[in-house]
Parts: C-alpha cells; sequence; structure tokens
C-alpha cells in the first residue's frame, strides 16, 4: 500500500519506497530527487531563486536543494546515485514583460538547473514553463514522475 505525502509551498519531504510524493505548482518548482539504488527520493516545493540567509531554506533554489540532497544522504543515499526530474516554472502572471514577478518561473527553472549542475546530479526529465499549473506525482518505488496539466497527463520513467 502507497503511502501519499503532500507537499506544500516551501516544504520538503524525503521518504522511502513505496510512498509518493504530491504537490501543486504554479510559478514554483518541484525538484524531485532520487537515489535509484535505494529506492529512495525526496521532493522540494521551491518558492523563489535565492534567499541565503532566510529562516526558511525550504522556500529557495539557493538553499533547498542543497538541503534536500544532504537530508537524502543522511538517509543513506549515495550521491552517485542521485538523479532529478523538475516540474514547474509557469508564467501564472499576466504582467508588463519589465516586472520581475512576471519572469519567476523562468528565474526559478534558471536556479534549479544551475545548481543540481554544480551538485552534479543529472537532469532525466524536465517539464517546465509554459503557462498552466501543474500537479505532480513522484513515485519512489521506481522514480518516475507523473505531470497533469492543462487536463493532460505526462510520465517520466527515466532514472
Amino acid at each position: 500500500m502507497q503511502t501519499l505525502i503532500n507537499v506544500g509551498v516551501a516544504q520538503m519531504q524525503t521518504a522511502a519506497n513505496p510512498t509518493v510524493l504530491r504537490t501543486i505548482l504554479g510559478s514554483c518548482i518541484g525538484i524531485c530527487i532520487y537515489d535509484r539504488v535505494k529506492k529512495t527520493g525526496g521532493m522540494a516545493h521551491i518558492l523563489l531563486p535565492n534567499g541565503s540567509g532566510s529562516e526558511k531554506p525550504e522556500k529557495y533554489a539557493d538553499t533547498a536543494i542543497p538541503l534536500l540532497i544532504n537530508n537524502l544522504i543522511k538517509a543513506g543515499c549515495k550521491k552517485e546515485n542521485l538523479s532529478a526530474k523538475i516540474s514547474g516554472g509557469a508564467s501564472m502572471f499576466k504582467f508588463n514583460p519589465n516586472i520581475s514577478l512576471a519572469q519567476i518561473g523562468e528565474k526559478n527553472i534558471e536556479m534549479t538547473i544551475k545548481l543540481l549542475e554544480e551538485n552534479h546530479i543529472p537532469i532525466m526529465a524536465a517539464d517546465v514553463g509554459g503557462n498552466a499549473g501543474r500537479v505532480i506525482d513522484f513515485y519512489l518505488e521506481d522514480g518516475r514522475l507523473k505531470v497533469r496539466a492543462g487536463g493532460k497527463e505526462k510520465m517520466y520513467y527515466k532514472i
């Protein structure tokens, strides 16, 4: 029997098989990191690209990604077995393009990719951008990611 854990905005969870981690995304990014050997993974729901020094590190890509990686290593995962899937980063608001809030999704995507590359964690799938919100389910039994957006559903299997 699978356990479903909902991950809210600016939250993070790590768990093992047979858990499913779920979140709802707009301009936020859902980062799913998986250890294919241990069948353990984690999800961070990132609101903004950076905020170092904040009292809420799960809220920002620059602090949440290293924290998620460290939490997985503490749970017995090996960094060389980790891979990532990312989703979200939509442009949810119609603004004058000069207003920085309009690019928050894009900035979240850029920072997430940069940090995963710096940590040598390969991105196996990315369902990002556009202007539709998403619901994602991350299955820790096999690392697959289900993305529902705009009335359609996609599955990403590569680990």
